[in-house]
């Protein structure tokens, strides 16, 4: 019995000797550094000078401190548009009143918006073209935007008399009342191809098996392995889809109506 015991203790001495010990975890290894850049593409279009077209008639001349009355009863005009007419004819030496003895009446007959074709912006070439550009210029080689036209009708009647003494007529697509070129952004970002590669690596090479067999050799984790990747274009600059152009619509009407009330000689 007393051998019996000697051996046992011998053969669990000896396995426990001759087993080894298991290699410690691996952990995933630290990540890169991974850059990012920045670049803009720029599109433009022709621009068009707003369409004109004033007459003044010799029959009564203004002069200076007259009084004016506006009468918009076939349009919306809001109370701001009327005011900046109001200021634009008093800057011309003309005295606007809201009383129906006026010497003239300048009654407003338009303002219209109509939808046109959408307006082709192109891709503009920078002076100094960054490694990308032609690759972004081959794919989005233009954009296409919303368009309005605006319309702006005026006319100046001599009240006593019923004379028409002015009118006018202004017209502008949106396009070249902001003039501004579309700027899009996109961003060339770093990304890891091989993230889940190396963590089933890792998830391997941490069982108990692996880690025995890790004891007697040695293993390299795999690297990072990093492509670039390209973000979606992003409009930061100018109006394009409906509702920003439409936004335009107040301040387009105010420059037409300047523009004609700057065509009024008054002496």
């Amino acid at each position: 019995m007393r051998f019996f015991s000697i051996v046992s203790f011998i053969l669990i001495t000896t396995g426990c000797v001759t087993s080894p010990t298991p290699a410690p975890l691996l952990a995933m290894p630290e990540k890169p550094q991974l850059k990012s850049q920045t670049y803009q593409v720029k599109y433009v279009t022709e621009h068009a000078s707003p369409k004109v077209k004033s007459v003044q008639l010799p029959a009564h001349k203004l002069k200076r401190n007259q009084s004016i009355k506006i009468v918009a009863d076939k349009t919306s005009v809001t109370d701001t548009l009327k005011k900046q007419i109001s200021d634009a004819l008093e800057m011309i030496n003309l005295r606007v009143t809201e009383q129906n003895n006026s010497d003239y009446i300048l009654s407003i007959h338009q303002l219209d918006l109509s939808f046109l074709d959408d307006t082709q912006y192109q891709v503009s070439t920078p002076k100094t073209p960054y490694p990308l550009f032609n690759e972004i210029a081959a794919q989005f080689p233009s954009q296409q935007c919303a368009t309005i036209n605006a319309q702006v009708s005026m006319r100046l009647t001599h009240k006593a008399s019923g004379d028409v003494v002015w009118f006018g007529k202004s017209s502008i697509d949106s396009a070249s009342f902001h003039r501004e070129p579309l700027i899009y952004t996109f961003n060339e970002e770093q990304i890891i191809s091989n993230e889940l590669d190396i963590a089933t690596f890792i998830h391997a090479q941490n069982t108990e098996q692996a880690r025995i067999a890790r004891a007697k050799q040695d293993i390299s984790v795999p690297s990072y392995q990093t492509i670039s990747k390209l973000t979606s274009l992003v409009k930061t600059q100018g109006p394009c889809n409906r509702t920003e152009v439409s936004a335009l619509t107040p301040m387009m009407h105010y420059y037409l109506s300047s523009i004609l009330i700057d065509k009024i000689k008054v002496q």
